[in-house]
């Protein structure tokens, strides 16, 4: 799939994007270790369905904010994802899939800015008002260890950039037996930058850093970290190793009435890799109904 390069201009920053295809528009947010061209073998199945999809670079994860991530927080993100959808569209809100990183993001803006978003998928990440839950779970706190590993500082920044190793590592063992081709060379260049994968590592700290939370949105927290007002497709990996679907057993707790929670079959955590048609038939579903 060949994406134009953008610019969506906004009150809160300028965000690169990546953007193909005519019609309504599907905005994907990507997560980590990722890059937005991930998105492509979707795009190509949304795009021949008739939508317009535009893949935004998170703040950060790009040469051209690289100096603009003074706080790092889900909220941040989510207000990102929810000015990006304004600009794009000012009179109604637009349809969202988010993965990983992404799925916070798009979770949280159906709770704080519901105007904003027409119709939402998560993938490979519960909602935020479940997200507790895991961190009581013994195995998930083992695969987890590169969320611990990223709070020690110069060891974190040292092991991203050294090498490619740990990103290698993470997407054999998240999505055991896929290729990813080309799109890990992209992903090397996002985290093989220090600015760049100084940026994601301000992500994983800020869950637990609280100087990296945006004051002025520290009102809305209380919204997003509990169940959006508007329902949402959750899908999760069936071989998902950061993950896994047992991770999702409480993901109805923390959603709206209507919202729907799916198990993607011999899918890992990058689904949209794994099971590109599957993924796509889904996603469309849930957003033309």
């Amino acid at each position: 799939m060949k994406f134009d390069e953008i610019v969506i201009e906004t009150d809160r920053l300028d965000f690169p994007a990546l953007a193909v295809g005519e019609g309504p528009i599907v905005v994907c947010w990507h997560g980590f270790p990722d890059h937005p061209a991930t998105f492509g073998p979707l795009a190509e199945r949304l795009v021949a369905a008739g939508r317009r999809v535009v893949t935004p670079y998170l703040r950060g994860h790009h040469p051209a904010t690289a100096d603009a991530m003074r706080y790092a927080d889900g909220l941040t993100m989510a207000a990102d994802a929810a000015a990006v959808a304004e600009a794009l569209d000012p009179d109604a809100g637009i349809d969202m899939v988010g993965h990983d990183i992404g799925a916070g993001i798009v979770a949280r803006v159906a709770a704080a800015w519901p105007e904003r978003l027409r119709r939402g998928v998560t993938m490979a990440v519960p909602p935020p008002a479940t997200l507790r839950t895991l961190f009581a779970d013994p195995e998930q706190q083992k695969r987890y260890f590169y969320l611990w590993m990223f709070q020690v500082p110069g060891v974190a920044e040292a092991i991203l950039t050294a090498n490619h190793a740990l990103v290698d590592y993470l997407w054999a063992s998240w999505s055991p037996g896929l290729d990813p081709g080309e799109h890990l060379d992209r992903v090397h260049a996002i985290y093989g930058d220090p600015s760049l994968s100084a940026n994601a590592l301000r992500l994983y700290r800020a869950n637990f850093d609280t100087s990296l939370h945006d004051p002025g949105l520290t009102a809305l927290a209380a919204k997003t970290e509990a169940p959006a007002s508007i329902p949402l497709l959750v899908l999760a990996g069936e071989r998902d190793g950061c993950i896994p679907p047992s991770g999702f057993a409480a993901a109805r707790d923390g959603l709206a009435p209507g919202s729907r929670v799916e198990t993607i079959s011999s899918a890992g955590h990058f689904m949209h890799l794994d099971r590109p048609d599957v993924v796509a038939t889904a996603i469309l579903d849930w957003i033309d109904s």
